[in-house]
């Protein structure tokens, strides 16, 4: 009789099991990307990120962050909350590039696994590269997927990055040299935008503070106040995301402002507009010191 029970209670362990893995979302399909293909256009200054990633429900299993780092440097993380149709599809980021850069992308699933491809941008390969995939887009798509070809326009997903991506086309210099000086304080002041924006999402309210002057006024408020504001803001708030667009730089060697289009969105609140931080350089730093929105 307990023999009988134990084999019983064995066979409802062993099927709960079976039914778990075949018909939970997590195990049943959750898939690390299996490519990453990069193709930089020097003509339009865009990097085109083609992505291998099968999925059954693009809304509970998909790529949740495409990283990118130019020369080392992490200049944008990308989220989303869901994928385009089809196990193929291509993100397109607008980001200033010359010949020699180094791109690095890696896309993350939000269940399991990542996958991580570098890209030197060179004029003759990209150009190259181009034109391959205008060909490839003519050819039928492969059975069950749905491929978006890379030099067609990309999908509008749901996207909200708390670190974005920089277009500055205005501050193209003249000549190399122009360009070796007149990066750095742009370089540092992006930077600093870029810190700002991913501690104020993730709530990292030190580091958030760091990013603005003891001198720092906005609407009335001191810094202390500000930050006093800005904690009980996050405290009653959940799921924060922001997301910068058209971020542009203008900057010497002390002084700088930013201008950029802010997507705000929270459990309570939701705007959007454009808003300008006036920076300066303070003990070789660059700190906030207005906001204005």
């Amino acid at each position: 009789m307990k023999k009988n029970m134990f084999r019983s209670k064995y066979l409802q362990a062993v099927l709960f099991i079976f039914f778990l893995l075949c018909f939970s979302p997590q195990f049943s399909y959750a898939t690390a990307p299996k490519s990453v293909d990069l193709i930089y256009d020097m003509n339009t200054q865009t990097l085109f990120v083609t992505i291998n990633h099968y999925t059954l429900s693009a809304g509970m299993h998909h790529i949740k962050y495409v990283e990118i780092k130019k020369n080392g440097m992490l200049i944008s993380i990308n989220k989303y909350g869901t994928q385009p149709k089809g196990s193929i599809f291509t993100y397109t980021y607008n980001i200033p590039a010359e010949k020699g850069d180094v791109f690095e992308v890696t896309a993350t699933c939000n269940f399991w696994g990542h996958k991580t491809s570098t890209l030197v941008v060179d004029e003759e390969h990209a150009a190259l590269k181009k034109t391959v995939v205008a060909n490839k887009a003519e050819e039928p798509a492969a059975p069950k997927e749905a491929v978006v070809a890379a030099a067609a326009p990309a999908p509008e997903p749901v996207v909200v990055a708390t670190a974005p991506v920089v277009t500055a086309k205005n501050l193209a210099p003249v000549d190399s040299k122009q360009n070796e000086i007149k990066s750095i304080p742009e370089e540092a002041v992006r930077n600093l935008v870029l810190k700002w924006a991913a501690s104020w999402e993730s709530g990292d309210m030190k580091t958030y503070r760091g990013c603005y002057a003891s001198t720092f006024r906005s609407k009335k408020m001191n810094l202390d106040a500000w930050i006093s504001y800005k904690t009980n803001v996050r405290k009653n708030s959940k799921n924060i995301n922001i997301h910068i667009d058209n971020l542009q730089i203008s900057a010497d060697e002390n002084i700088a402002k930013a201008v950029f289009t802010q997507s705000y969105s929270s459990s309570k609140f939701k705007d959007s507009g454009v808003k300008t931080l006036e920076l300066r350089k303070i003990n070789d730093e660059w700190k906030i010191y207005s906001e204005i929105m």
